[in-house]
Order: structure tokens, then C-alpha cells, then sequence
């Protein structure tokens, strides 16, 4: 399981990107608040482009890889 630091203006969180059984989707899921986010994708390189945006948007200042 792949893990994010992700660095936000208002407080850093680890995060992974997990397959939803139900639909197969992936899903965002905040390990450091025990969240799973109601945000879908079809794929975990989607997502990464998601948190991309949020980049660019800056809802997050960076994320990196931790394994």
C-alpha cells in the first residue's frame, strides 16, 4: 500500500489511495483521521493527477511518496 504525506496550509496528513470493492473506483483514504473520501476515480494515476490540481487550485502545498 502506497503511502502520501500530503502537506496542506492547514496541517499535513498521511494518505493512500485505496480500490473501492463495490464499484472498483478508488478512493482517497486519510489514515491520519481514519476518512475515506466520497470522491471516486477510475484509476490511483487519476487520483494522483487530482491532487495534482489541488496543487495548482492550492488546497495542498505538495505530497510525497513515503513507500
Amino acid at each position: 500500500m502506497k503511502q502520501y504525506l500530503v502537506e496542506r496550509p492547514n496541517g499535513n496528513v498521511i494518505v493512500t489511495i485505496l480500490s473501492n470493492k463495490s464499484d472498483h473506483t478508488y478512493s482517497y483514504v486519510n489514515l491520519t483521521k481514519g476518512h475515506i473520501c466520497p470522491c471516486r476515480f477510475a484509476s490511483e494515476e487519476e487520483a494522483l493527477h487530482d491532487m495534482d490540481q489541488k496543487i495548482k487550485s492550492g488546497e495542498i502545498l505538495r505530497y510525497i511518496l513515503l513507500n
